[in-house]
């Protein structure tokens, strides 16, 4: 079997390194205090959270996973969130009579269904959800604490979602709720760092200065190596520190395209138990981009003319991006055209800010670009 995963949850022996981490965010969770998780896309922020969940279960903690994304509307929301919570419960009985003691406007059944699983039904009896019953579902973390005598941990994965609710106030009504209670603390995440930092970071926001920041940062890298040449090694293949390190650099040490890389590779050795060169790493990295070229070319062409440059352009150059002389350089628009095509990149997860570095997200479409692009 393979041994690197990606595109999925990672568990296990699959997951590596993030020792410091997971026991900084967990450390903290168990001090009393929430946390909001920030890195850029594919850096592993869900596995991470998962394992810390796995640590604070392990602990006999109570964790609540919530994926803001799957809600489409709030009733979705509420009836997801109430699910999540019921996930939990231990006694479906005692869990029902909380939940119909604390929602008023709800009405919760348990059925069987057909393997033997109890199922539970949840029904709203006012036609749109108010904000009287969100605040009394969002207390169901504090009464599960309560009723079970166990700390709870909530963590929303994608949380810069529920904006799409912000007209019915849900940032202000949450906020409110946490505030009171004693017994539970937040882990957030998402994948849109931007919009997570200004909900965090903006004083005219709910959420201002109400969690410890922690900034994931890329994989220490002697670590990488070793992780690389231990799995290959378990099946027969040879690799040296420097094709490890190539794997690395081909993949901007991002977790997710190093696994992707590793995993094409080990696919074209294994059934000769050879020996990783650095040619091997060269065809499999381009390998990935033959292979994602439709996609690939889909995604530039329907970018707009300033985008597609800004895109050109960062292959070469990260900094300075809004510059005369960047501009000139790069035979770019306005610094105002820029500013509106940088800040759709990063919005559609395309590039991503670092300090005052851009940069494309996507390693080998970055290479793509390159390719296809910069000698145009």
């Amino acid at each position: 079997m393979n041994p690197f995963r990606y595109g999925r949850i990672v568990y296990g022996d699959y997951f590596y390194d993030r020792k410091e981490e997971l026991a900084h965010i967990t450390a903290t969770l168990n001090g009393g205090n929430n946390v909001v998780l920030f890195a850029p896309r594919r850096y592993g922020k869900t596995s991470l959270v998962f394992k810390v969940m796995d640590s604070l279960s392990t602990e006999g903690t109570i964790c609540i996973y919530f994926d803001c994304s799957t809600a489409f509307s709030l009733e979705s929301f509420a009836e997801l969130f109430v699910r999540a919570v019921a996930a939990k419960q231990s006694n479906w009985q005692r869990f029902l009579t909380m939940l119909s003691g604390l929602v008023k406007t709800l009405r919760p059944t348990i059925s069987i269904d057909e393997s033997g699983l109890p199922q539970l039904s949840i029904e709203f009896t006012e036609p749109k959800i108010s904000v009287g019953t969100l605040a009394d579902i969002f207390n169901l973390p504090e009464k599960l604490s309560e009723d079970t005598g166990v700390r709870v941990v909530v963590v929303f994965d994608e949380f810069q979602d529920i904006q799409k609710f912000s007209k019915y106030g849900l940032e202000n009504i949450l906020r409110n709720k946490i505030q009171q209670q004693k017994h539970v603390n937040y882990l957030f995440l998402g994948s849109k760092t931007h919009i997570l930092s200004d909900m965090f970071n903006n004083k005219n926001r709910a959420f201002y200065n109400s969690s410890y920041h922690y900034q994931l940062s890329k994989l220490p890298e002697q670590e990488t190596i070793a992780f690389l040449k231990d799995r290959f090694s378990q099946s027969g293949i040879l690799i040296g520190d420097a094709e490890a390190k190539q794997i690395i650099d081909e993949t901007d040490n991002v977790p997710y395209y190093i696994q992707l890389l590793a995993s094409e590779i080990w696919q074209c050795t294994i059934t000769e138990k050879a020996v990783v060169t650095p040619e091997i790493i060269r065809q499999c990295a381009q390998q990935i981009i033959i292979v994602k070229d439709d996609y690939y070319n889909e995604l530039f062409g329907r970018l707009s003319e300033t985008q597609c440059k800004l895109l050109i352009a960062l292959t070469k150059e990260q900094t300075g991006i809004f510059s005369a002389s960047y501009i000139r350089k790069y035979h770019l628009h306005a610094s105002s055209s820029v500013q509106k095509a940088s800040s759709a990149l990063v919005e559609d997860g395309i590039i991503d800010k670092e300090s005052d570095k851009y940069h494309i997200c996507d390693p080998f479409f970055k290479r793509y670009i390159q390719q296809t692009f910069s000698q145009k």
